[in-house]
């Protein structure tokens, strides 16, 4: 009986390590492949930090050439050109709003010091519309030309400025103005010590 007894013993074993071996066998399996899906996940992974490294690199160069093109945009807002010695013109062209007009004032004090300028001429043919901060604007830098010792001249006003200037009492005593460029250079060159 103890032999009989064995003999199932061991056919149960053997069935019970049957069943672990087919087990193992499926865990390995399954093992397998999500080893693999995290190896293609890692992968994935991995291309899109390339893709995302490349496409932050590619917006840093648009930054930078947008930093780039407002640089030149704001230096062509306000050009300050000299046209004769101690003579220098800045036409203004196009919507002047307060940082334009800080802008405005900031390089023509540099430029009258740089340059050592005697007179200043504003060209704003190209201001479609002057109202009382524009005036102001222009009327402040004028006196802060003035302070450095040189002298602004106002040109290029349309009738319809000329209307606007006077109907927000823009005191003219301290401002000269001329009816164009040519007369404010010839006017400039005319009173230069």
């Amino acid at each position: 009986m103890n032999n009989e007894h064995k003999q199932p013993d061991i056919k149960r074993l053997k069935a019970q390590v049957a069943a672990l071996e087919q087990l193992i066998e499926v865990y390995e399996g399954t093992a397998l492949e999500q080893a693999n899906r995290l190896e293609q996940a890692l992968r994935l992974r991995e291309q899109a930090e390339e893709e995302l490294t490349g496409e932050r690199n590619a917006l840093r160069e648009i930054v930078g050439q947008q930093q780039r093109l407002i640089d030149t945009i704001r230096q062509l807002s306000a050009p300050l050109l000299p046209v004769h010695d101690g003579v220098l013109v800045m036409p203004l062209i196009g919507h002047i709003d307060s940082a334009r007009g800080a802008q405005i004032m900031e390089e023509l004090l540099n430029g009258v010091q740089q340059h050592q300028a005697a007179f200043v001429i504003l060209d704003i043919t190209g201001v479609p519309i002057v109202d009382t901060a524009v005036a102001n604007h222009l009327i402040q830098t004028t006196h802060a030309v003035s302070l450095l010792g040189a002298h602004c001249i106002l040109v290029g006003i349309s009738p319809e400025v000329a209307q606007t200037l006077v109907q927000l009492g823009v005191d003219f005593q301290r401002l000269t103005t001329r009816s164009n460029l040519q007369a404010g250079i010839t006017y400039a060159i005319s009173h230069r010590i």
